[in-house]
């Protein structure tokens, strides 16, 4: 059963509504290292001139911590796999996975603002600090990712 956030949850209710009805949507889920399938719904919130909040940019915290949980359940084998491609990938950019996966979130032009779960005062001191290093991220990064088929061809990146 889908939940709201999805994208096409999102891409629904953008479809089904006048214009001018929605101003944001929050995309939780679907835009993150390891999902892109959020693509379509910020194409069309871009189209319609929609700002987008995106939740999830950790994967459900794959992207912080070794192994773990996506989606709320043990972590697939090819999920972990991909998630220690990505932070092979960050380690030769002298970058964090979390600082990319933070960079990765507010990529899309129509991304305005980028929720991030913290529990404790030592987790948002942690992840102050990537959101300052997200701005370092090297564009080299993304080409990368795309030569190793870590991203879509079709994910725009700058």
């Amino acid at each position: 059963e889908p939940h709201q956030g999805v994208p096409e949850e999102i891409l629904r209710l953008l479809r089904g509504s006048e214009p001018g009805t929605f101003d944001s949507a929050l995309l939780a889920g679907g835009w993150n290292l390891l999902c892109q399938e959020g693509l379509s719904c910020f194409l069309e919130c871009e189209r319609l001139g929609v700002e987008v909040h995106v939740a999830g940019v950790f994967a459900s915290g794959l992207l912080v911590s070794k192994g773990g949980t996506y989606a709320y359940r043990d972590a697939p084998a090819e999920l972990v796999e991909r998630t220690e491609r990505w932070r092979a990938l960050a380690s030769r950019h002298n970058c964090s996975l979390p600082a990319v996966a933070i960079g990765f979130a507010a990529l899309p032009r129509c991304v305005t603002r980028v929720v991030i779960g913290m529990a404790n005062p030592q987790q948002v001191e942690q992840t102050m600090a990537w959101v300052k290093e997200s701005g370092t991220v090297p564009c080299a990064v993304w080409a990368e990712a795309k030569e190793l088929g870590l991203l879509s061809p079709a994910t725009p990146v700058p």
